[in-house]
Parts: C-alpha cells; sequence; structure tokens
C-alpha cells in the first residue's frame, strides 16, 4: 500500500463514493413512493444478492456454507434482517438527511462495542472526547425534531439509531467471522436469509400495496442494488488494494453532510442550522475516533 501523497484524482473518486453512499437513504425515500420498506427490502437485496452471486460464479468462489458455519450464518443473518428492517422503517418515518445522520452513528458504536469485546481496543482519552462530540451533534438533531413541540420524526430516527447499533453489531461480528468463513459467503449468507423474511413480511402486513411501479421508485432500487451495493463495495475495494484505510476512510466522514445535501435538491427538504450543526459534529466525532492512537 503506497505511504505516499495520495493524487487530487484518487481523493476526488472516494468522495464521489462517499456522495453516492449518501444518496442512499434518499434513493429509499424515492423508492418508497412506490414500495413500502419491507418490499423495497427484499427487491433491493434481490438485486445485490444476483450481483453477489455472478461475481462469486465468475471468481469460481463457493457460496455454499459449510456445515460447521450454518449456524453462525444463520445468526448473522438474523441480525441483518432485523438492521435492515429497522433502517427501511426508520427512514420511511423520518427525512432523509435525518436517516443520513442516524445510520452513520454506527463507527461510534464499534468504538463502544470493540471497548468491551475486542482485546486492545479501549476507550482512551481522545476516543471517549470524540464520543461525546459526536453524542453531542445527536443531540442537537433530536433537539431539531423537537423544536417547537414537533415530535413527528422522533420514532423514525431512534428506529435509524437502533439500526446504527445493530449494524456496528454485525460489523463486529464480521470481523470476527471473516477469519474463518469467506466473506463473500458471510454477505451472500445474510441475503439469503433475509430475502424470504422482507419479502413474507411484506406479505403480511403490507400486501399488494407494498408493490407498486414507477421510473423513478424502480431506479431508486436499481441505484440501491447496483450502484451501492455493488459499485461503492467493488471502487472502494479498488482504492484500498493502493491506499491505507486510515489515510482513506477519513474523506467517508462527509457522508451524513452528502446525505443531507442531496436531500434538500433531490427532495426538497429544509436545511435546519439543527440537523446541519448535528451532522458536522457527528461527522468531527467519528473523525476523532477513528484518528485517535489506540
Amino acid at each position: 500500500m503506497s505511504k505516499d501523497a495520495i493524487p487530487v484524482k484518487v481523493i476526488l473518486f472516494v468522495l464521489f463514493l462517499a456522495m453516492l453512499w449518501g444518496g442512499n437513504t434518499v434513493a429509499l425515500k424515492i423508492g418508497f413512493q412506490e414500495f413500502m420498506p419491507l418490499a423495497s427490502a427484499g427487491l433491493r437485496f434481490s438485486v445485490a444478492a444476483l450481483l453477489i452471486i455472478v461475481w462469486a460464479c465468475a471468481n469460481r468462489i463457493s457460496l455454499w456454507p459449510k456445515p460447521h458455519e450454518r449456524f453462525s450464518l444463520f445468526l448473522i443473518g438474523l441480525l441483518f434482517t432485523l438492521q435492515i428492517i429497522c433502517f427501511n422503517w426508520g427512514t420511511d418515518l423520518t427525512r432523509a438527511g435525518r436517516a443520513a445522520v442516524m445510520i452513520h452513528t454506527y463507527p461510534l458504536f464499534i468504538a463502544f462495542i470493540a471497548h468491551f469485546l475486542v482485546p486492545g481496543d479501549r476507550l482512551r482519552f481522545w476516543k471517549s472526547m470524540g464520543l461525546i462530540v459526536a453524542f453531542g451533534g445527536i443531540v442537537m438533531v433530536f433537539l431539531d425534531n423537537l423544536s417547537g413541540g414537533f415530535r413527528g420524526y422522533l420514532i423514525g430516527d431512534l428506529l435509524i439509531l437502533s439500526s446504527g447499533l445493530q449494524l456496528a453489531l454485525l460489523i463486529v461480528l464480521t470481523k470476527r467471522l471473516v477469519q474463518h468463513i469467506d466473506p463473500y459467503r458471510l454477505l451472500a449468507s445474510q441475503m439469503i436469509v433475509g430475502i424470504p423474511i422482507f419479502f413474507g413480511l411484506s406479505m403480511v402486513f403490507e400486501g399488494r400495496a407494498g408493490f407498486g411501479f414507477s421510473y423513478p421508485a424502480l431506479f431508486a432500487i436499481l441505484y440501491q442494488g447496483i450502484v451501492v451495493g455493488g459499485f461503492c463495495f467493488v471502487g472502494w475495494t479498488l482504492v484500498l488494494k493502493h491506499y491505507l484505510p486510515s489515510r482513506m476512510s477519513v474523506l467517508f466522514f462527509t457522508t451524513p453532510l452528502w446525505g443531507i445535501i442531496l436531500s434538500y435538491l433531490l427532495l426538497a427538504e429544509p436545511l435546519t442550522l439543527g440537523l446541519g450543526i448535528g451532522a458536522v459534529l457527528v461527522a468531527l466525532g467519528i473523525y476523532i475516533v477513528n484518528q485517535s492512537p489506540v
């Protein structure tokens, strides 16, 4: 991996990836115009699973779980399913910009969980300061929601915050399992467990109303499955082959800010002072946590 100066074109490419990731919640909201949350999850991950299967076949990677892996893969698949359900339902009940801020609290939860579960990864001074700064940002977002006595997005915000916690648990568990299970098999198994649950719950709770059609909604589903689930993942992997993660990941702290900007441009969501300050504090807190010495 290179320790030399990072070319401007690489920095711009990584910022482009961060922007695409930031557009995920915007795409969700557009898709919800025709596809209800559970149906949307089933469709999105059907597209992503197909891409993974094609990629695995092209690279001769076996996705069939070994007998001793099945229980672990099933449990992590259930956690993945719950995390996505909370994320989709929460995004449906709040604004896309707020959802982008809340879901990207997961690095903070990872730092907190690692303090108890990962040997040597302790919450020292700077990590603790980063968590405090980011927590202040979360409080600002909630205060912005409660200003004037309005609580319309409170449930959605809390659901996505819980989804961020579940995503952190998922990442910590994945880092453990990936030591002896192929990462593609891990990823595919989560979707294999989740997809029938998404569609099954959709039929029970959403019925036929869960599925509609419009070209913007279809594009939104394909964006989530192909652009976010495919292009961004491959692009980030290629960058990490040549540059240190610690040097490049700082650019991804802009993702919640991109989410707010895109929600304003594409969905005409209001840019409030509390949301803006909260997003900056969350991004700054994540930066401090990730840049602090172990």
